[in-house]
């Protein structure tokens, strides 16, 4: 209760306004502005000397009683070089200050702790909250990061609202074990990070190489991204409020056949095959032609408003936040809606100690469908894309159409419940105590709370509804996470040439999950959808499970600087980890840098070309331990058995895998080496980074003996390799008083390869099934040599011509697929198919421009990746099936074509994975297209009160310069991000994915 006291108090006074100490002598007053002539909030006004001072308010205005004419006024604020003036017989000082071009001396946020840029050794990419991509459909910090930083690939795995996006910080370290980097977000660990609001960001750090991640140990191999959120300056309150409200509009939708066009081919097919034709005369005679993906989708929208009011005196600075996204899917029935808070404060108790504490909460709701690889009638995508156009969608009494018994893909879409609510809140408190002036203690806890439900309905107005008298599901699942660490720092400099920075601690984390799970169907109607499941007569399913995991841990860091010159970092963390065996729980992660600021070298002093120069090498180790809990167990799960015919279902236990009892992390081995340069006082900095790094004892599943009833095991075993270089290049073109220009570039190259299997040569994972008259089929492949998720089958070579005798396929007719016969045995079969492309890009990039021109500004945002491929499945089953290109199909008459008469699904030789669906899936967009306007507020008397205005209008993914034939060659369907083995091992698949959309928005931004 005193704690809610506390803090209530301390809003109160922040909202207050802060009087001042009465004072004689001179009053000055005035304005302090940046160089387009908008005040300064917050800006620190000093009499040199003295112990007077002043802060400027929200508009950059300020009082100050100075003790006589001859007193001097500093003013300085963070980012601006500072400035003097004296007092003279001036009653008003108005001043502009300059932002500090030294970004050398700009503070960045490392692990646990701070450093100045021009102190770090290791490879750390910054994005600032001015470089992040906002606007538009930008809901989470993966897609507000994409293109931002070299090294860092970023894919939009699926268009849905609140899809999936992945992030891949120089390739992909593990098989079994997801890939996503670790989240750190105001110093707490965590595994939403993801997912806050861009709009609460200050700025973001990637942390690349061993060096700066170690200091995380078992979870910093795929590196580390740490977000720290907007605070609270000193001065009077601000209140800073952002609203955009834009469209949506699907790029592509694909080329369907008319019904006339549909039942023709129909009917051939089913002649040849010697089968009766599928649609009658009547049928023939029918005016129904339905367009199923025009009634499926619509133009959508997105809005974002969020409000920050910060501000408090130098002992207590407070922010808070509010904001709402809200997205209309451009598939309906599809919507996603997020409300999200942040309250942030700090307060100083007294001169050595100082407290605060973060609190952000939200709920979203999504409605949720499936769009990954399979056929089943849930996935509605599928039945969207073919189904015959020749069935109605409603019937004359408004039901919906059906044929052969099922039900159409509208009903399929509009009817089921599939709703998804989430409730998250991360709250943590910290304490430093400054114990010596160069010692200081910092103390934080925490926790995260996160509750998901699920609920579906499936109503009896479908058919499957209808069989079991309707269907609910409830789905719940709980998440807490409990972080406490401690450590201290020191910091020391000797001699004025030995400068010491150590720091040490402890980290103790505790997380749990529940899961509640239960199916009921037998309703009597259809109104309760999942909110009463007691009104189900029939229960068909139900599961409960809770897991614990606990970690701690002990780390360090030592940084030297002599002469401020020659700078080394060294880290160490240990890691004890509840997820394996005992003996193996174990794990030590050191790393070690060193870096040379060779410009500040004597004999560099009068060169003419490099304004900085720091060449900086560093090696080190990490760790991956995201597998599920109590894998080295022998776990079992529950099991109905029946002893006979007409006896009762007993309760039963049974193995639900192997154990293993030496299973333990996977330990990724990097060496970097850089160099940091800036040219023409920086307006030019270069930043170039080769990179290898090794990860052993990999977690793979390996084949065993059905003799242990079991066909696989987990196990340590087998090496993958990445290796690359990362080039980021910023520039400073023009900046005059009514212009700049800067540009940045970045581009980087990552090659992967498997160094051993465990002694296997090579993985083969199958794809999904496209049609329920095949089975899924080998899809991708690993082997030693190479890299993850390559495309794997056969090699298309056209269609079997009228009068051709293909002697590798002697059973074939004209019009059959034909494929090459690579082993040169005169036959097809499975030892034919080669590797067909690959599905990660080899080069990443991202390219922009921003200009100003007096109030104007422009912002052209580019992004790429090069060298990946895609099989589009969708357009094997659009060619056999639904699509256009299905009229090109072979026949007698049409013999002069690459399309078979009948697919690909009843060869005798060959298969549907084939290098006829292999795309190029390199591509270049114009990410963001972006102009604003700054409203000069002090000219329009409405605006009176108003420090800032901006008017902005942006457009995303506006064009993109592809080869690849399908809706968006940044679409993975089996990266659904449940699954890291699917989303490692089988990436480049697009199968019923999300349809993409360009977005164009119109925002404005407030400051008071």
């Amino acid at each position: 209760m005193k704690s809610k006291f506390l803090l209530f108090s301390l809003l109160i006074t922040f909202l207050l306004s802060i009087e001042g100490y009465a004072q004689t002598g001179v009053k000055v007053n005035g304005k302090v502005s940046d160089a387009k002539g908008e005040g300064i909030p917050g800006v620190n006004i000093k009499v040199k000397g003295g112990k007077t001072g002043a802060l400027t308010d929200g508009s950059g205005s300020y009082t100050i009683t100075v003790p006589n004419a001859q007193s001097v006024l500093q003013f300085s604020f963070i980012g601006f070089d500072p400035q003097e003036f004296t007092v003279g017989t001036k009653s008003e000082i108005n001043v502009t200050l300059k932002e500090t071009q030294n970004e050398l001396d700009q503070v960045v946020v490392v692990g646990y702790g701070t450093s100045k840029k021009k102190d770090l050794t290791g490879a750390i990419s910054s994005i600032s909250k001015e470089s992040l991509n906002l606007g538009g459909v930008t809901s989470n910090v993966a897609q507000a990061i994409q293109g931002r930083a070299s090294g860092v690939q970023v894919t939009q795995a699926s268009s849905a609202p609140g899809g999936n996006t992945l992030i891949r910080i120089r390739g992909g370290n593990s098989i079994k074990s997801t890939n996503e980097p670790l989240y750190v977000v105001d110093g707490f660990i965590t595994d939403n990070g993801q997912t806050i609001s861009p709009s609460d960001i200050e700025d973001i750090q990637i942390l690349k190489d061993a060096s700066a991640t170690a200091i995380y140990g078992s979870r910093g191999a795929n590196g580390v991204v740490l977000i720290t959120t907007k605070r609270g300056k000193a001065g009077k309150s601000v209140v800073e409020f952002e609203s955009y409200y834009g469209t949506q509009r699907i790029k592509s939708k694909p080329d369907l056949m008319n019904a006339t066009d549909y039942k023709a081919i129909a009917n051939a097919k089913a002649i040849e095959q010697g089968n009766p034709p599928e649609y009658t005369a009547a049928d023939l005679a029918s005016t129904t032609n339905t367009d199923w993906f025009d009634l499926a989708t619509r133009n959508a929208s997105v809005q974002s408003h969020n409000i920050n009011i910060s501000g408090g005196n130098e002992d207590t600075r407070i922010s808070i936040s509010g904001n709402y996204f809200g997205q209309i899917g451009a598939l309906k029935k599809t919507d996603f809606d997020r409300y999200s808070g942040r309250f942030n404060i700090d307060h100083r108790v007294s001169k050595r100690f100082t407290t605060g504490a973060n609190v952000y909460a939200a709920r979203s709701f999504s409605q949720f469908k499936t769009y990954d690889g399979n056929i089943v009638p849930s996935n509605v995508l599928y039945g969207i894309m073919f189904t015959s156009p020749a069935i109605a969608p409603y019937n004359a009494d408004g039901t919906y159409g059906r044929r052969n018994g099922k039900d159409n893909p509208l009903a399929w879409l509009l009817e089921p419940t599939n709703d998804r609510y989430n409730n998250r809140m991360t709250a943590n408190i910290f304490g430093d105590l400054q114990i010596l002036d160069e010692l200081t203690l910092h103390v934080s806890g925490g926790t995260e709370f996160s509750a998901t439900k699920e609920g579906t309905y499936l109503p009896m107005t479908l058919v499957s509804g209808e069989k079991v008298k309707g269907q609910a599901s409830l789905n719940e699942f709980n998440t807490t996470r409990n972080l406490a660490e401690t450590y201290l720092t020191y910091k020391k400099v000797f001699n004025n040439i030995h400068s010491f920075t150590a720091v040490g601690g402890f980290s103790y984390q505790f997380d749990q999950y529940e899961r509640h799970y239960t199916q009921v169907q037998k309703f009597t109607s259809d109104k309760f959808l999942y909110n009463r499941l007691d009104a189900g007569a029939e229960r068909i399913g139900a599961l409960s499970l809770k897991e614990e995991e606990k970690r701690y841990s002990y780390f360090g860091r030592l940084n030297y600087a002599l002469k401020d010159k020659y700078l080394a970092t060294f880290t160490f963390r240990n890691d004890v980890s509840s997820k394996f065996p005992s003996k193996y729980r174990l794990g030590y992660f050191p790393s070690g840098s060193l870096a040379w600021r060779v410009s500040d070298e004597d004999f560099m002093k009068d060169n003419k070309v490099f304004s900085n120069l720091k060449v900086r090498a560093g090696y080190g180790v990490t760790g991956n331990d995201r597998v599920p809990n109590y894998t080295y167990l022998a776990t079992y799960v529950p099991s109905g058995v029946s002893l006979g015919e007409g006896s009762d279902l007993y309760g039963a236990l049974y193995a639900s895998r192997l154990p293993n009892s030496k299973l333990t992390w996977e330990s990724t081995y990097q060496f970097d080496a850089g160099v940091d340069m800036g040219f023409l006082k920086d307006r030019l900095s270069v930043t170039a980074d080769y990179y290898r790094k090794r990860t052993k004892n990999l977690l793979l599943d390996i084949p065993v003996e059905q003799i242990f009833g079991f066909s696989t095991q987990l196990i340590n075993g087998g090496a993958i390799q990445n290796q690359g270089v990362e080039l980021s290049i910023n520039s400073r073109n023009i900046e005059t008083d009514n212009m700049t220009w800067s540009t940045t570039l970045n581009i980087a190259y990552n090659k992967q390869k498997a160094i051993d299997l465990n002694g296997r040569p090579y993985i083969i994972s199958q794809t999904a099934n496209p049609d329920g008259s095949v089975p899924a089929a080998d899809f991708s492949k690993l082997e030693v040599g190479k890299e993850l998720s390559q495309l794997y089958g056969y090699v298309y070579d056209g269609v079997v011509k009228t009068g051709e005798t293909y002697a590798p396929q002697p059973l074939s007719k004209p019009g059959d697929p034909k494929y090459k016969d690579l082993d040169g045995d005169g036959l097809i079969t499975s030892s034919d198919r080669q590797i067909l492309g690959n599905a990660y890009p080899h080069y990443v990039m991202g390219f922009n421009n921003s200009f100003t021109y007096k109030g104007f500004e422009l912002g052209v945002f580019f992004q790429g990746a090069f060298g990946a491929d895609l099989y589009n499945m969708n357009r094997l089953l659009l060619e056999t099936y639904t699509g256009t290109d299905a009229l090109q199909r072979w026949t007698p008459q049409n013999n002069n074509t690459d399309v078979p008469r009948n697919g690909y699904f009843t060869s005798k030789y060959g298969g549907y994975i084939n290098s006829r669906f292999v795309e190029n899936a390199s591509y270049v967009k114009l990410k963001n297209l972006s102009i604003g306007y700054n409203i000069p507020t002090s000219k329009i008397g409405f605006l009176k009160g108003v420090s800032n205005a901006k008017i902005y209008f942006t457009a995303q993914d506006l064009f993109t310069i592809t080869k690849y034939t399908g809706s968006d060659p940044e679409v993975s369907s089996n990266n659904n991000g449940s699954d890291p083995t699917s989303a490692n091992l089988r990436a480049g698949l697009d199968f019923n994915a999300y349809p993409a959309y360009r977005s164009f928005t119109l925002g404005l931004k407030l400051n008071f």
